[in-house]
């Protein structure tokens, strides 16, 4: 049995080996046709720096019924930040969304999964409704971040489902079963394979979260997984 829906997130920052702009600027181009074909109102996660570069994108992109939300103000690890450099980056990016998009926005990802205590309370206090950073599931995520064990550890045993993880602030974790649901899964999988990976999803998921990166719809020559999976 599949799930009755999914939702589709990106990523939105500076491209991966070396911080241009690319994927914004063009991979968003390549992902909105995708939306437009299939009817999909997807949800970004968007890095207020892009906002900055490119308000007129995201202001159409929001007309549209997309969600544009926040990443945080630079693609800087949460975790590792004094909780005085926290407070300012999350203001900075919601003061860029209000002046830029006239739009306050309600979810808000960790680069790089990197939420902690602290920034969960900042995120509550400045009235965010929910965060999408934790990923249960992921045995894959220690692969990449074998230094940051502690905090896998908490997200891995983390409730997969919605769940009040402040007050006023709701969790809603990215899916995974010891791989996340991400492009990089989409690449490397045959087409069916991903289709019985989505029935397990769907076992444990009520509404399982996709998400991929704004530098996934683009080329590049640095990566390797570009070399060797296609688009």
């Amino acid at each position: 049995m599949l799930p009755k829906t999914i939702t589709i997130t990106v990523d939105v920052e500076p491209d991966l080996h070396g911080g241009t702009y690319n994927g914004v600027n063009r991979g968003l181009k390549t992902f909105e046709i995708m939306c437009d074909e299939h009817k999909i109102k997807p949800v970004l996660f968007v890095t207020a720096d892009c906002i900055k570069r490119f308000p007129s994108l995201f202001k159409r992109l929001n007309k549209k019924g997309w969600e544009i939300s926040s990443h945080g103000f630079s693609h800087k690890r949460f975790d590792e930040m004094p909780i005085s450099e926290k407070r300012k980056e999350i203001e900075k990016s919601i003061y860029l969304f209000k002046n830029y998009l006239n739009i306050k926005p309600k979810g808000f990802r960790a680069p790089q999964h990197s939420i902690d205590d602290k920034t969960l309370n900042f995120l509550e206090e400045y009235g965010f409704e929910y965060d999408s950073s934790y990923t249960p599931l992921n045995l894959f995520q220690l692969f990449f971040f074998p230094k940051k064990i502690l905090l896998w550890a908490k997200c891995f045993f983390s409730p997969i489902n919605p769940y009040r993880i402040r007050k006023n602030l709701v969790e809603r974790p990215t899916a995974a079963f010891i791989f996340p649901f991400v492009s990089l899964l989409v690449r490397v999988l045959p087409k069916r394979a991903i289709y019985y990976y989505i029935r397990v999803l769907s076992l444990f998921y009520k509404n399982p979260i996709f998400y991929c990166h704004s530098w996934d719809f683009i080329k590049m020559k640095e990566s390797r997984i570009d070399r060797i999976f296609s688009h």
